[in-house]
């Protein structure tokens, strides 16, 4: 039985928001990794990170979250979070991942601010 999940859904404009549920650790994180890439490389104008379903994020979690801002700012794609807890979002904040990435409280704000940018 696993825990980890991670699903994707393709809005508009091009626009995919990837569901991560579970706690970010090694494996979610390459199931997310592998999600995020493949988006991108399919052309995808932009992804919303959808964390809502994720509680507890640990280092290796961070790492993989770099890796993917890295990514997607090398390919000038726009990359956003939304639906934070609180200590997820205080951890970018600390982290200064914060700084690379928009944080929306909801995945409908987050779609608009694309809507609006893309």
């Amino acid at each position: 039985m696993s825990h980890l999940r991670v699903r994707t859904r393709k809005g508009d404009g091009g626009i995919f928001v990837v569901y991560v549920d579970g706690y970010l650790n090694s494996l979610l994180g390459e199931e997310m990794e592998r999600a995020v890439y493949g988006v991108v490389d399919a052309g995808g104008a932009g992804v919303v990170l959808n964390f809502e379903g994720t509680k507890l994020i640990n280092s290796i979690g961070i790492s993989f979250v770099i890796g993917i801002v890295e990514r997607m700012r090398e390919r000038n794609s726009t990359l956003a979070f939304c639906s934070l807890s609180r200590i997820n979002q205080e951890l970018f904040q600390m982290t200064g991942i914060s700084r690379y990435v928009r944080l929306f409280d909801t995945e409908k704000e987050a779609l608009v601010f694309f809507a609006q940018s893309v």
